[in-house]
């Protein structure tokens, strides 16, 4: 005779495994989007961790043509 518990108890062992393998894909997704915003964060801040301070007026100055300089002759 058939012994319904098993059959219970098997249904319930594979949902769990089903479960548990698709919280460890879902865990191995969010990793990996954690490491790829990292990734990004790391490339968006690359270069920019000391302050530039500009020497002043130049070609090759921090601004290039240094259009936002205040010209204390013509802005009075």
């Amino acid at each position: 005779m058939n012994d319904p518990y098993k059959n219970m108890l098997e249904m319930q062992q594979a949902m769990l495994e089903g479960w548990m393998n698709s919280t460890n894909q879902m865990m191995q997704y969010w990793k990996h989007l954690i490491e790829l915003q990292e990734r990004l964060m790391q490339h968006a801040t690359f270069g920019r961790d000391h302050v530039e301070i500009d020497d002043g007026p130049s070609f090759t100055g921090k601004y290039g043509k240094r259009r936002f300089d205040i010209d204390p002759e013509r802005d009075v």
